[in-house]
């Protein structure tokens, strides 16, 4: 039997039974919901609406709901509809008349979104825990790979010589700025929405403030419409999973560009790849090319709730049954995410040798043309002779490295002996040393930069 059943005059037709029932999403709010109900039912006692005995069989009630789910699971009806009627239901099934007195002055509209807001703020800990521990090992990485020379790309072209390292460190502060991201999700959801009711706020003088100080939240919602209908927390919430999918996905592209065998830069570790079935030789990066297929996944759950959330009036509307579902997987998905991505990244090869050879003579001309700017040369015309003597080697298949200094001064007087020291791989690290460069003491400045923030 329903618990809202007294108006009508026939039950629900079972299709619609099925469209309207979420509890085989929602159960996965079974901690929030108990830990919100014990807070509600001391609000009760403070207000005088339970007695000091009533209070505490409840929540023992609730308690011993609690225990029994993480023993051995709790037995959900169909009937159910949600995991707010199914608890409601079970407790009174354990303490009798009691407990239908729980769900006094207060609405599932309510009551869900605080639910929801507990799930959210815990789910911080848990992803920033996760978002650490990959930033630990592209710290150990970092330290591993210090003074391995790699060409850096851009366009998919050799751009300039970079260090590996300092090409792990770039994903550490990009997933610093992540956490950050995650924390202003925390933020928006740490307002407690409890005692506002259906829309218009509860009927009996609940103590609000220190109702969300018992819940842990930083405050109470201070509208009962915007508190009941506001999901805009999960939104943010989608947007820090499918950010974080995003880019991860991209350093996931770079790294299975780089296992190929015309690349050959690094090897995944047997564990993390997988093979063909049909053909005997492949190694295949399926743990990379299944994280860069999740950013699409997780970029889908945020505009589909977006797009079902932007035709919803206020207060409250069933369309807002469909906020958890992509916020679950989300967040399922974004740990499992990050947790693959840390043991490829620990697990991984670096082809020091084929990163040796890869390396192109001409990721030397930017630093040839600086040469002549520090000669008094301007930069723009500076470009432009390094342009034409890069065009004069490859129209007769000159070594750029290889050029004496009396080649070079057919283009300009200004070269002289001293330029041969800007063809060695290390010198060109060396000149890059600028606060966030790639160079060697830059890099090793970053690295004590990124153990501080960890240690925070």
């Amino acid at each position: 039997m329903k618990m809202w059943n007294g108006r009508f005059h026939k039950p629900s037709d079972p299709v619609m039974e099925l469209l309207n029932r979420s509890i085989d999403v929602d159960r996965g709010l079974i901690k929030e919901d108990i830990q919100g109900s014990i807070a509600w039912a001391k609000a009760l006692k403070k207000c005088g609406v339970l007695s000091s005995a009533e209070q505490r069989r409840i929540v023992d009630g609730l308690n011993n709901l609690l225990n029994e789910h993480r023993e051995k699971g709790l037995q959900f009806l169909a009937s159910d509809e949600d995991v707010h009627m199914a608890v409601e239901r079970l407790l009174i099934h354990k303490i009798g008349k009691t407990g239908m007195k729980l769900h006094t002055g207060r609405s599932r509209n309510d009551q869900v979104v605080t639910d929801l807001r507990l799930f959210v703020k815990r789910q911080y800990e848990t992803l920033g825990r996760a978002l650490a521990e990959l930033q630990k090992v592209l710290v150990d990485r970092s330290n591993k790979d210090l003074t391995v020379i790699m060409p850096g790309y851009t366009h998919l072209q050799q751009a300039q010589p970079i260090l590996v390292s300092h090409y792990w460190l770039s994903l550490f502060f990009a997933l610093e700025r992540e956490k950050r991201r995650c924390q202003n999700a925390f933020l928006l959801a740490d307002s407690m929405p409890l005692g506002s009711g259906a829309l218009a706020g509860s009927g009996f003088p609940i103590d609000r403030r220190k109702l969300a100080s018992e819940l842990g939240f930083a405050e109470c919602a201070s509208n009962s419409i915007d508190a009941v209908s506001s999901r805009d927390f999960v939104l943010e919430a989608l947007v820090c999973c499918s950010s974080i999918a995003i880019l991860l996905s991209r350093y996931a592209e770079d790294m299975i560009i780089w296992s190929s065998k015309e690349f050959g830069f690094i090897e995944l570790d047997d564990a993390w790849s997988t093979g063909s079935s049909m053909m005997p030789q492949k190694k295949n990066p399926d743990s990379l090319e299944l994280i860069r297929s999740m950013a699409g996944r997780l970029i889908g759950n945020y505009t589909g709730f977006a797009a079902t959330l932007k035709g919803v009036g206020l207060a409250y509307y069933k369309d807002l049954q469909e906020d958890k579902k992509p916020l679950f997987d989300s967040y399922d998905r974004i740990a499992l995410v990050c947790k693959v991505f840390r043991h490829v990244i620990e697990s991984l090869t670096v082809k020091k040798e084929a990163l040796k050879q890869s390396l192109d003579p001409f990721l030397l001309a930017t630093d040839m043309a600086d040469y002549l700017v520090k000669k008094n040369m301007s930069f723009r015309q500076a470009h432009k002779v390094v342009g034409k003597i890069v065009a004069y080697c490859i129209e007769k298949h000159l070594d750029f490295q290889k050029l004496s200094v009396e080649d070079l001064r057919k283009f300009s007087p200004l070269f002289d002996h001293d330029v041969k020291k800007i063809f060695k791989w290390e010198k060109a690290i060396e000149h890059r040393n600028v606060p966030g460069g790639t160079g060697l003491k830059s890099v090793k400045t970053q690295i004590a930069l990124a153990r501080k923030l960890m240690n925070k």
